[in-house]
């Protein structure tokens, strides 16, 4: 294979786990249960080559640290596969299973960006109006609004900033590589 070919299955590779949409949205989920995704994001989903078995557009949510973790189709089918490999039996993958694998729910989003949140992730996540809408990385995370600015304040506190990039090599204010 020569080069080109690698990088460009390298990059169908990462657009399987990735939206690549980086940002913070504000939305609210009616009484029916729907949200609306902001319209750059939903721009992404409907481009990306992951359909779900519905053959429509589709994210996988799960509860995890107090809001619903989003990520792609495809790489949620890699998670199981991996998870596959371990025994159902040891106790941290059972813990795993449980904890994590166990809230997950495929939801559909149609055209306009609409997705209908399960009831029992909502209850799960303290999602009731208002709420907050991450991209970044690799997923996407919605959170209740007033728990994500706690939450985020107390980070912004407890973060070190310096010591974190600085394990990574990247370049602060006056350095130069």
């Amino acid at each position: 294979m020569d080069q080109r070919a690698g990088r460009a299955a390298g990059n169908t590779l990462r657009r399987a786990y990735v939206y690549n949409v980086q940002g913070q949205f504000q939305g609210s989920i009616n009484a029916k249960g729907r949200l609306t995704l902001p319209a750059r994001l939903n721009k992404a989903i409907q481009a990306h080559d992951c359909v779900s078995d519905r053959e429509k557009p589709a994210i996988v949510f799960t509860y995890y640290d107090g809001s619903l973790q989003g990520y792609t189709v495809e790489y949620w089918r890699r998670l199981e596969k991996k998870l596959s490999e371990h025994s159902l039996l040891a106790k941290k993958t059972r813990s795993f299973v449980l904890g994590f694998i166990a809230n997950a729910n495929e939801v559909s989003v149609d055209k306009l960006g609409r997705l209908q949140v399960p009831e029992y992730l909502r209850k799960r996540a303290g999602l009731d109006r208002d709420v907050i809408i991450l991209s970044y990385v690799s997923q996407i995370e919605i959170w209740d609004r007033a728990a994500f600015e706690a939450r985020q304040q107390h980070e912004e506190e407890e973060m070190d900033l310096e010591d974190f990039l600085g394990g990574m090599a990247i370049p602060l204010g006056d350095e130069v590589e």
